[in-house]
């Protein structure tokens, strides 16, 4: 188990979400990037390849999963995610499965960044969940792909 450090704890809780479905889709249930395992940036081809992966596993699940972009409030650094309405315990395993280093967890609307190895270090954010949304044009250009 492996504590995530400060600097990127920090970021990790001034995400911002840009939704592809109606907002009440995304009130309860765990949020986790399809992108980037590991906090390690990859390609766009590499990407939607683990994308593809993990949706197919994820999908066995019968359960609903809509997309949305989380990221900075200005989406010039965004990773493609998912969420999912399910158990705390079940979110851990996914975001495992995705190799993410942290996923957050969203009831009623009130969302927890947690660890995704060490559920003890988590951190419930000061906002709703319809105040981190941002519905931007995208830009061109992600930081989060590397060319």
């Amino acid at each position: 188990m492996v504590e995530i450090p400060s600097p990127l704890w920090g970021i990790y809780q001034e995400v911002y979400f840009s939704p592809l479905n109606a907002t009440h889709h995304y009130l309860n249930g765990a949020i986790i990037s399809l992108w980037n395992p590991n906090g390690t940036p990859m390609n766009m081809r590499q990407n939607n390849f683990l994308a593809k992966k993990h949706i197919s596993l994820i999908s066995r699940q019968n359960k609903s999963i809509k997309y949305l972009y989380g990221g900075n409030a200005d989406m010039s650094y965004r990773e493609l995610s998912f969420s999912i309405d399910t158990s705390l315990a079940k979110a851990q395993k996914i975001a495992l499965r995705c190799r993410q280093n942290a996923f957050y967890y969203v009831k009623q609307g009130q969302i927890t960044l947690y660890n995704s190895t060490q559920l003890e270090q988590y951190c419930q954010l000061n906002a709703h969940f319809l105040s981190r949304l941002c519905r931007p044009t995208l830009p061109r250009s992600n930081a989060a792909i590397c060319p």
